[in-house]
């Protein structure tokens, strides 16, 4: 089998995730989703209900359901589409939440409209919200999800919050109807021990998946197999669009697109741009290195492998593992190795 693989330190991991959960005093709600950050969701699932977190949250009902075989405890679902018809589930509600779910939910938050703007009620629509669903459930809570650059916010997040808070009060909306409960999503450790000291009557529950799961990245090494390799002889054709990249050596690693190898995040500024240039110049740099040497992309990755390019030196074995660098959250891995 081809083979990616998530080599995982696992003493400094498990160091770094335990001192983060005793920072957070028992309200860390940790986020497992999506492919689980690199580590797949069963394994995430494992190391919540090893440190006895109360609750975790992920997107969706089949996320879920694959959370609950390894995990006993609490699940905060985020997606406000859907719905699972347990004790153990806390849905997230929003305004169209109702075009999604036909059933009545026995347990709920409420999301606020945030400056991300994806989903929420304006502070306005609070209290009937409230009601609305509180006719067959329990309100477990307001849930805001800040965003990662607020530097942007024409404010600071504790004056953010500070407004949220008199918006609530002059809607009137207490923090009884909501269960003394604010769930959140992207809050600085300072900040954090600002409003526990402000507000000292809600409960801060703190939603978190990166700086968890991922915050330990030296303890992190993702490599990929060699699968086969080709010395090229000048003006040799190779790949589907049969060009010659000139002497040298063809890689054959594992990981393609189908494994989250070779996708790019749209972004803007001079990343950009170097990128464009280097390819101008018919350099396509791949996140494969070899013998501290970045390769190039042949061409185009290949649905499940990646052809690279080694102008000179000596190339690795077949079956060797060359070094990659990967997007977590996009990763999807063959094998996750704990050492």
């Amino acid at each position: 089998m081809s083979s990616l693989t998530l080599h995982v330190d696992g003493e400094r991991w498990r160091h770094h995730i335990s001192h983060y959960v005793a920072r957070h005093q028992g309200d860390l709600v940790p986020v497992i989703k999506g492919n689980g950050y690199g580590f797949g969701i069963p394994t995430l699932a494992r190391e919540a209900e090893g440190f006895s977190a109360g609750c975790v949250a992920c997107y969706s009902a089949e996320e879920a359901a694959i959370i609950r075989s390894q995990y006993n405890g609490d699940v905060l679902l985020l997606s406000p589409q859907e719905s699972i018809d347990e004790p153990w589930i806390i849905h997230t509600v929003a305004p169209h939440s109702k075009d999604f779910i036909e059933k009545r939910l026995a347990r709920f938050v409420i999301e606020i409209i945030s400056p991300v703007k994806r989903h929420g009620f304006k502070i306005a629509q609070i209290k009937g919200a409230i009601s609305d669903y509180a006719t067959s459930g329990r309100c477990e809570g307001l849930a805001i999800h800040l965003p990662i650059d607020q530097q942007r916010l024409n404010v600071d997040v504790i004056t953010w919050i500070a407004g949220q808070f008199e918006q609530l009060a002059n809607a009137g909306v207490h923090p009884s109807d909501y269960s003394q409960t604010l769930w959140i999503s992207h809050i600085a450790p300072d900040e954090l021990v600002e409003v526990r000291k402000r507000w000292p009557d809600i409960r801060w529950r703190v939603r978190v998946g990166t700086d968890l799961w991922l915050g330990a990245r030296t303890s992190l090494t993702a490599t990929a197999k060699v699968l086969d390799c080709h010395q090229l002889a000048a003006g040799e054709k190779i790949g589907y669009r049969q060009h010659a990249p000139g002497r040298g050596w063809l890689i054959i690693a594992a990981g393609g697109p189908a494994e989250g190898i070779g996708l790019e995040v749209p972004t803007r500024g001079i990343k950009q741009l170097v990128k464009a240039l280097l390819r101008l110049f018919g350099w396509n740099p791949s996140p494969y290195s070899w013998n501290g040497k970045v390769l190039s992309f042949a061409e185009a990755p290949h649905m499940h492998n990646s052809l690279l390019y080694l102008q000179s030196g000596t190339p690795p074995e077949v079956g060797e593992e060359i070094g990659l660098t990967v997007r977590f959250t996009t990763t999807t891995f063959h094998e996750v190795v704990f050492e």
